[in-house]
């Protein structure tokens, strides 16, 4: 018999009875009303990349509805995730990634999301950089909780509705053990990625020497 979820678990030891049925703190997120400080950290994050960057005039709507116009000279990026991701429309204009807080247009225009460096853009960002839609990018992170509120949902309800066409790396160690795709699980993507991951550790060695 089991009565308590991850609220229950922390909040009401009385309801555990024979089992526990926790989610959100198996994913390392305590719940928003949790009166016992449970020591656990988030150990999943949802990134993407920029397809496209583009200087764009003041006065300029972007994507579906033309809910955002910019308002100055503006560097738009346009991030690799939509709908069909499982990221929420009620982001739009809310949008934030981690290292880059500022309003975003819609996410949902062909599975690709403009985004408004604004003020706090990188004078640097370029193709390829990685986005951050929720988790940790260097000393930055932008947590679960406060994109569930712009998504005007629960935060583990966000974890569950990313889609399957979304990668899944599984990482142990700080480094990829396991690729997961839409059409199965790919040992060679898991190669390629340890390889970057390695990389990534040599430049970053690299830079702090000199």
């Amino acid at each position: 018999m089991h009565a308590a979820n991850s609220a229950g678990t922390v909040n009401l030891p009385e309801a555990h009875f024979d089992w526990l049925r926790v989610g959100l703190i198996a994913y390392g997120h305590l719940p928003r009303h949790s009166r016992v400080p449970v020591p656990v950290a988030p150990v999943m994050s949802f990134k993407s990349r920029l397809v496209q960057v583009r200087d764009l005039p003041a006065g300029v709507p972007v994507s579906y509805a033309r809910t955002f116009v910019t308002s100055r000279p503006t560097r738009s990026g346009v991030v690799a995730v939509g709908y069909g991701h499982g990221y929420s429309w009620l982001l739009s204009n809310r949008g934030a990634h981690a290292g880059a807080r500022a309003p975003g247009a819609d996410p949902g225009a062909g599975h690709h999301g403009p985004h408004d460096g604004g003020p706090h853009r990188r004078p640097g960002a370029a193709v390829g950089d990685e986005v951050v839609l929720f988790g940790e990018q260097g000393d930055a992170s932008l947590p679960l909780d406060e994109v569930a509120e712009g998504s005007q949902t629960l935060p583990y309800e966000i974890m569950c509705t990313i889609g399957k066409r979304v990668t899944r790396i599984y990482v142990r160690g700080g480094r990829p053990v396991k690729l997961m795709t839409l059409v199965g699980e790919s040992e060679e993507w898991a190669h390629r990625a340890a390889d970057h991951f390695r990389m990534r550790e040599e430049a970053l060695a690299a830079a702090r020497r000199r």
